[in-house]
């Protein structure tokens, strides 16, 4: 695996740099996707050790943090996400009590002072609270644990309540998520929204942060503010709906000019989990039943079937902005809807994700990149862009889930 992991062809082109994705304690590129999907495994097919072999990469993980430490908090590429992986392998909290537990207190430990030192930012880096790095994805691991990580829980929940207050700018008044051009993600960020925006895509914006507040407070972990802040960012995604011939979805991003306008010019998209519809569409969906509100549930609904239906951008089979994150987004609304067409077009797609599978590829799928020089194939394990999180995708629409590992996508049924 290491081998064709590390073979230079499966580098990506960051800018002026080439960069190897996988690491070994990462969720979204490493061995705990592996340890998630083992796990996943075991509890189908009790019978063939799929637990023995996670167990063989969960103890080099235990062996790598004990020689290197780790690099952060977060659930893609830090501690929580090892710490996800290894609920998923502990058959029900049976197995690997001491090192989860270790784990949680980490955690604990640490987020006091991470929220501190973010609290002390006139502005926020969108790693700081997303689904990837930031606080979202961290608060969707400790949810798994109410009761024990409740104060860290209600640590983060303040926190993203204070971060959605209106903040004065330029004798202006905008929400707290906004990103400064200078904290962009990338060069065509700053490109595309020279005076900074609000980022609305799962993976790296406010609907996270809207999914925590939800999933709190279905777990009684209530704060002051909670509902409020719940209510302020539906009724802003919905406010910056895209509406036009095609029907309603949404975009990536609302730029500053958008925001005052109060209106969508920019129909940059594209319909995944990490930006568009199908991730927004979750969050509003969540929203809805939590606050009893049909108007988010039915544009929701409305979105979804579009996004569904249209896939546009879509043509990898991975999860993060592939067929099988929408394809798990479908079954999620036939969980929470009860409406059957989601249902038909989760096993729909996941049909045409096999269609992808190739038994001369080492892990039987290829991550997909669209690029100007065309399409580029990549072999990936992990959860993120590789046949991890294909395969617990289609073991999920097609058995039922029964480990947690869709917390670490904040899709997780509370």
């Amino acid at each position: 695996m290491l081998q064709i992991v590390n073979h230079p062809k499966n580098f990506l082109q960051i800018g002026n740099k080439r960069i190897n994705p996988f690491h070994e304690l990462s969720l979204s590129h490493g061995l705990p996707a592996l340890c998630a999907l083992y796990g996943e495994m075991s509890e189908h097919y009790p019978d063939e050790d799929w637990d023995a072999l996670g167990h063989q990469y969960m103890k080099r993980i235990g062996e790598q943090i004990n020689q290197n430490g780790f690099s952060s908090l977060s659930m893609f590429t830090g501690l929580t996400g090892v710490a996800l992986a290894a609920v998923c392998l502990s058959k029900e909290g049976k197995r690997y009590q001491k090192f989860i537990a270790n784990i949680n207190i980490v955690i604990e430990e640490k987020m006091e002072e991470i929220i501190t030192n973010l609290k002390q930012k006139s502005y926020p880096n969108m790693d700081d609270y997303d689904a990837i790095s930031g606080v979202a994805g961290i608060a969707g691991y400790c949810l798994l644990f109410p009761e024990e990580m409740k104060k860290t829980i209600t640590l983060i929940l303040k926190y993203i309540i204070d971060l959605s207050q209106d903040k004065e700018m330029e004798d202006l008044r905008i929400p707290g998520w906004y990103i400064l051009p200078e904290h962009a993600f990338s060069e065509r960020e700053k490109r595309n929204w020279p005076s900074g925006f609000i980022n609305i895509g799962l993976s790296h914006g406010i609907p996270a942060l809207l999914i925590i507040l939800c999933n709190a407070k279905k777990l009684n972990i209530y704060t002051d503010g909670l509902d409020e802040c719940i209510q302020k960012i539906a009724d802003f995604l919905i406010k910056f709906q895209i509406k036009d011939e095609i029907g309603v979805y949404w975009g990536t991003h609302v730029s500053l000019e958008e925001y005052y306008q109060g209106t969508v010019l920019n129909k940059n998209t594209r319909d995944a989990w990490c930006y568009g519809t199908p991730g927004v569409a979750y969050s509003l969906l969540i929203a809805g039943k939590t606050l009893n509100n049909q108007t988010y549930i039915d544009c929701a609904i409305r979105g979804m079937e579009l996004a569904s239906k249209r896939l546009y951008d879509i043509f990898s089979p991975s999860f993060c902005h592939g067929l099988a994150g929408v394809a798990y987004i479908c079954n999620r609304f036939y969980e929470e809807t009860n409406i059957s067409d989601f249902r038909q077009t989760a096993l729909t797609l996941a049909n045409d994700i096999m269609k992808y599978y190739n038994k001369e590829y080492p892990f039987g799928f290829k991550n997909i990149e669209g690029s100007e020089k065309g399409k580029e194939y990549y072999d990936y394990v992990g959860l993120i862009d590789g046949t991890a999180g294909i395969l617990l995708t289609l073991l999920a629409i097609q058995n039922g889930k029964k480990t947690p590992w869709d917390s670490a996508f904040l899709l997780s049924k509370v």
